[in-house]
């Protein structure tokens, strides 16, 4: 093609038709000059469909996490709606005397093991780390899941202070081994029974006077507020994250 341009333009020349001939390199400019913009449209068509299909595929991912978290915050209120339950039988069984206190103990390591709620974040995050987060043109969901972000992030922190206090509590007592932490299960399978006759057997589950008693009866009660609290965290996202999870289903994801 370019050879036949330039075979064009040396006829013209030879003919002494400069005239036409300049006509000829202007038309021919023009000729370039559309196609270069045609060439940037078609460049621009397709970058712009890869950003649509990519876009569509963030909102899909993040719908999906979105759904994943709602069934996780279901999951954890279960969770800690048992662990309740355990707390306020176990205050009943402390106070009901005699009681045993490697049965006490043991079950309240069980209403009390730790349960972090982990959401998943990941599409969001990686929009938000690789710069992407512009490929969302709808402004309105892209504020709404910002928002919700922050939202999120402050709920973590939250249920993250009600599990350090519940932590520092358990740390409050001077003696483990007057508190009879031996006597739970796991450790006591460990520990033989010449390290068992080195430790304290007191019987302050039995002892409603007893500083040990009054401290251990004082953090459950604590415990089933914490408890309540982190279900209520719970159940203020839950209803925060539906606006968003609307907004994403409008997108139409299969």
């Amino acid at each position: 093609m370019i050879k036949f341009f330039r075979r064009i333009r040396q006829q013209l020349l030879d003919e002494n038709k400069t005239g036409k001939y300049f006509k000829y390199a202007i038309g021919e400019i023009v000729l370039v000059v559309i196609g270069i913009l045609i060439a940037l449209q078609i460049n621009n068509w397709n970058e712009n469909r890869k950003n649509e299909i990519a876009e569509a595929d963030y909102y899909c991912r993040i719908l999906e996490d979105f759904e994943r978290n709602e069934k996780l915050i279901d999951e954890t209120a279960k969770i800690i709606t048992h662990k309740i339950k355990l707390c306020k039988v176990l205050l009943l069984d402390l106070n009901n005397f005699p009681n045993n206190r490697s049965t006490i103990l043991n079950d309240f390591v069980t209403a009390l093991r730790q349960d972090v709620f982990v959401p998943s974040t990941i599409t969001f995050d990686e929009l938000t780390a690789s710069g992407k987060l512009e490929l969302l043109s709808d402004i309105k969901l892209k504020n709404r899941l910002i928002q919700h972000s922050t939202y999120l992030n402050n709920i973590l922190n939250l249920l993250q202070e009600n599990r350090n206090l519940i932590t520092d509590r358990m740390d409050d007592f001077e003696s483990i081994s007057d508190f009879g932490l031996q006597d739970i299960a796991y450790l006591n399978r460990e520990l033989d029974k010449e390290h068992l006759d080195l430790l304290p057997n007191n019987n302050w589950t039995n002892e409603p006077e007893n500083p040990v008693f009054i401290k251990f009866q004082d953090n459950l009660v604590l415990f089933i507020g914490m408890l309540i609290r982190q279900k209520q965290h719970l159940s203020n996202l839950k209803m925060e994250i539906q606006e968003p999870i609307e907004l994403l289903k409008n997108k139409k994801c299969n």
